[in-house]
C-alpha cells in the first residue's frame, strides 16, 4: 500500500493485536490455525508497509515447507522436535537469503525481525494441517487484518512515519 513507509511501533503493536483477535476467532470457529497466532497480523502489517516483503514470506514459507518434507524422509520429526526443526529451517533459509540479497535490496529486510520466524510458523502449520485449508485460513485472516489496517491508514486514524 505505502511501499516502503514504516508504521509507528505503537501501530505495529496494534496491527499484531488485531491479527491476534482475528487468528483466535478463526481458530475458535474452524479449529484451524491460520499459520500461527501472530502470523496474520504480521502479514497484514507487512502488506501495509511493503507488499514485496509479504511475497518474500510466501516464497520462503513454501521453500521451508519443501525442505521440511524432505527432512522428514530421513529424520523422525513430531511434536516439539517438528516445531523446532521447521522454525529453525525457516530462520536458516531466510537468513541465507538475507545474506545473499541484502546488499542489493536493503529495504526488503528493514525492521523484519519477525520476518525471519514467520515462514517457519506458516510451514509448521502447513505440515500439521491440510495445506490448502491452512493457506485459505492464513490468507483470509491476513486479508481481514490488512483491511482493518489499510482502512485506518486511508482515513487517517493510523499514522505512518
Amino acid at each position: 500500500m505505502t511501499n516502503g513507509a514504516l508504521l509507528l511501533p505503537e501501530v505495529a503493536t496494534l496491527g499484531l493485536a488485531i491479527g491476534l483477535v482475528f487468528s483466535l476467532a478463526c481458530y475458535l470457529t474452524t479449529n484451524l490455525s491460520p499459520g500461527g497466532m501472530i502470523t496474520p497480523g504480521w502479514l497484514a502489517l507487512t502488506l501495509v508497509e511493503d507488499y514485496r516483503r509479504a511475497l518474500l514470506v510466501v516464497v520462503m514459507s513454501a521453500v521451508t515447507f519443501g525442505a521440511v518434507k524432505l527432512l522428514q524422509r530421513v529424520v523422525i520429526l513430531y511434536g516439539k522436535r517438528l516445531f523446532a526443526a521447521v522454525v529453525l529451517s525457516g530462520v536458516l533459509l531466510q537468513t541465507t537469503l538475507f545474506m545473499l540479497i541484502q546488499s542489493d535490496f536493503p529495504l526488503l529486510f528493514a525492521h523484519q525481525t519477525l520476518g525471519f520466524v514467520v515462514p517457519g510458523l506458516i510451514a509448521y502449520q502447513l505440515v500439521r494441517q491440510p495445506p490448502l485449508v491452512t493457506l485459505l485460513a492464513t490468507g483470509t485472516v491476513s486479508a481481514a487484518g490488512y483491511g482493518v489496517l489499510a482502512s485506518g491508514v486511508l482515513i487517517g486514524l493510523v499514522p505512518s512515519v
